[in-house]
């Protein structure tokens, strides 16, 4: 098998600009960089989006944490990963700057800069764009190679900022491990596509079952309740949590998403989802 080529060249820039690369919204968008166009330690991941109705290509576990609590707010109305930016635009500010622009390390060529996630999201009825870098904390504070990730980080800034566009810098101390944890683990079930059902309306009826009992129980635990399904409703071993999961995960249901979730819980740690004005953490709005 062919060794993967990661490096840049002229052409292969010019390839990605006529591929559309970085151009389109939602659905349509398209990264610059995919997972198969950089080195991989067994990080970068492919994690579909509800929003967006695409894959997003993340190219680190903290790229695709953050993903996670993106994807779950009310207020994000677009996200486009790995964003270029106008290479004549980084070399300027670069030369002003009295720093390297960023080259590939073979050909020598001026690599395009790209910003992790360009976020379109709703604040005060209005739609604004926000753009993140997501870093690990100890790539700031190595003694050899941290001077040069700030500078390319500024160098980052002060692109968004002759738009006026909010730029932030997340760290893996900025994310919350166990909320991301959970998020991952609804995302699995947010859709029922591929499960198997006796019939096409057969887990669309099991969630109403859910909901409808649901509203009728007032004690015991969480177990008590699949329990309750399993004999009243005849649900199936394990249909209960995935119900649950899939409930939740489309905010029909609330569960802590800042703790461990257990089915030995008591069940009064679920509750009904209330009308309340969404808040998007990390987001700076």
């Amino acid at each position: 098998m062919a060794k993967r080529r990661y490096d840049f060249d002229e052409a292969k820039i010019s390839r990605f600009l006529k591929e559309g690369r970085g151009r389109g919204q939602g659905q349509d968008y398209k990264p610059w960089l995919t997972i198969h166009d950089v080195p991989s330690l067994g990080l970068a991941s492919r994690i579909f989006g509800f929003k967006t109705r695409r894959e997003h290509h993340c190219l680190s576990n903290l790229e695709a944490g953050f993903l996670r609590i993106l994807e779950w707010s009310d207020l994000v109305l677009d996200i486009r990963e790995q964003f270029p930016l106008d290479r004549e635009v980084t070399r300027m500010l670069a030369g002003k700057m009295g720093i390297e622009h960023p080259r590939d390390p073979r050909t020598r060529v001026d690599v395009v800069m790209t910003t992790d996630f360009l976020v379109d999201v709703r604040t005060d009825g209005r739609s604004k764009t926000v753009a993140y870098a997501i870093k690990p904390a100890q790539d700031l504070e190595d003694l050899k190679t941290g001077q040069r990730t700030i500078d390319k980080l500024e160098l980052e800034r002060r692109y968004w900022s002759r738009d006026k566009i909010s730029w932030h810098l997340v760290t893996d101390r900025d994310l919350p491990k166990l909320r991301i944890m959970n998020l991952a683990w609804l995302h699995e079930m947010r859709s029922f596509e591929h499960e198997l059902a006796p019939h096409p309306c057969y887990w669309q009826d099991r969630c109403d079952q859910f909901l409808g009992e649901f509203q009728r129980v007032r004690s015991g635990s969480i177990d008590d309740f699949f329990m309750h399904l399993e004999g009243r409703r005849q649900f199936g071993p394990g249909e209960s949590l995935k119900v649950l999961r899939h409930l939740a995960a489309n905010k029909q249901i609330v569960i802590d998403l800042d703790r461990e979730f257990s089915h030995r819980d008591r069940f009064d740690v679920l509750r009904l989802p209330e009308r309340e004005q969404p808040r998007l953490q990390l987001v700076g709005t």
